[in-house]
């Protein structure tokens, strides 16, 4: 899920402390000045990003109506397991997810560690789909260039941003909103005049609108790439104004319900318009001309300001431990750009790269660590209840494993055994 600079901030904390912070004594209530409607703002910009250009196609290989459903379940899971998480931290008065998890009667600082690394992991991976965004966005501008010198030139220009003082870098997370929001209206756009990309073929003709196969795996793997916000959603819930389950229960249903109309309209339409050949980054695919060049232009400048900001969150152990200006952090910081414009150069496939990070995110975040809270830090509850936190362990551990191992979206397989195609209308 383009982290958004926003996202990041919060899900890593104050960029100089650690990754996982630890376990705080307490918050200051008086400190906490989000309202309600800031904080409805907050959860939709954490799910935006480049997550949502490989919803579409994600949709192609699972078919309309299984893409629905699934993207109905996957926010009401992920909306569920973050209220397990915030009543854990109101009754611990504890507000980052780490510190919460080190008061597991057991293994606390295993389950930590084990956050640490999936976080280190997503925010690479996240990395390494900034740099395919940018290559994307520039292979229409500069299509001489080979793909490899448009990694190489997007890692140059972002190195020496990562130097900068954060605040120089600000207009990253506005910009990262707009640009997702043009796109989406661009798509609207298209749909309502009845532009349609050509067809590649006569496969490319029709719609599946039910099906079922590997690629509704897939699909749950990418829509937790843009929902999952359990990093930060401890954070948010600190700052926020008169705070209490329930009001940020109400915050949630509305956020998330904005986010399913979002997610599900932008299936959709860029599902008809673009057909089930769709690229696994949409920018691709967006008609030659002023206005699909516009997207893809203010993407990538997007997600050039966004890279340093999610960049810092991972050195940040490292600058908190030896100083702002470590030797060490500098040579981290060199080795994390060249290492993502490595893995950049040898992958063009943003759909692989984000569902691979949101399979990897299931099972810590969505699963084992809502999992455990509701088992251990919750007080004494009913039978059915530790039951289903069992299952939510189990199954989280399954989706992760199939999601890692499902990276295609399977879109010839879908086709062949479609139960109800529909004429895109291609002229």
């Amino acid at each position: 899920r383009l982290f958004t600079s926003h996202r990041s901030h919060l899900a890593m904390g104050d960029l100089a402390d650690p990754l996982v912070s630890p376990a705080s004594d307490g918050s200051d209530a008086s400190a906490a000045t989000a309202s309600q409607l800031a904080l409805c703002a907050n959860l939709i910009t954490a799910t935006l990003g480049c997550g949502i250009l490989s919803l579409p196609w994600a949709t192609a290989g699972s078919s309309l109506i299984p893409a629905i459903l699934l993207t109905l379940l996957v926010l009401a899971v992920n909306a569920g397991t973050n209220m397990i998480l915030v009543q854990s931290a109101e009754k611990y008065q504890i507000f980052d997810l780490g510190g919460l998890l080190r008061c597991l009667p057991a293994h606390g600082k295993l389950v930590k560690a084990l956050l640490e690394v999936t976080i280190w992991l997503t925010v690479f991976m996240c990395l390494v789909g900034y740099l395919i965004v940018v290559a994307d966005s520039c292979k229409l501008l500069l299509p001489e260039l080979p793909r490899s010198m448009r990694v190489g030139v997007s890692g140059m220009i972002v190195l020496p941003l990562c130097f900068m003082d954060q605040q120089h870098l600000a207009f990253s997370s506005t910009l990262s909103i707009a640009a997702n929001v043009y796109v989406c209206v661009l798509l609207l756009s298209l749909f309502a005049s009845g532009w349609r990309k050509p067809a590649a073929d006569e496969t490319d003709h029709d719609c599946c609108m039910l099906g079922f196969g590997e690629g509704n795996v897939t699909m749950v793997s990418a829509l937790m790439q843009a929902a999952v916000v359990q990093m930060c959603i401890l954070p948010m819930y600190e700052e926020m104004s008169q705070r209490s389950p329930r009001r940020f229960a109400a915050c949630m249903g509305f956020s998330f319900s904005f986010v399913a109309v979002l997610f599900v309209t932008f299936c959709g339409v860029a599902y008809f318009v673009l057909g089930p050949r769709v690229s696994s980054n949409v920018l691709l695919d967006l008609p030659p001309g002023p206005f699909g060049s516009f997207a893809r232009v203010a993407m990538a400048v997007a997600v050039i300001g966004v890279y340093p900001i999610l960049l810092s969150s991972m050195v940040a152990p490292i600058k908190h431990q030896d100083g702002r200006h470590s030797r060490l952090a500098t040579i981290a910081t060199f080795t994390i750009v060249i290492c993502s414009a490595v893995a950049a150069s040898f992958t063009s496939n943003l759909g692989q790269v984000n569902v691979l990070s949101g399979a990897s995110q299931v099972f810590v975040f969505v699963a084992l660590s809502p999992g455990l809270a509701g088992l251990f830090l919750l007080g004494q509850r009913g039978i059915a209840w530790k039951i289903c936190m069992v299952l939510l362990i189990v199954i989280g551990f399954i989706v992760s494993c199939a999601g890692i191992f499902f990276t295609d979206n399977f879109v010839e397989e879908l086709q062949a055994k479609c139960m109800w195609n529909v004429l895109r209308a291609v002229d």
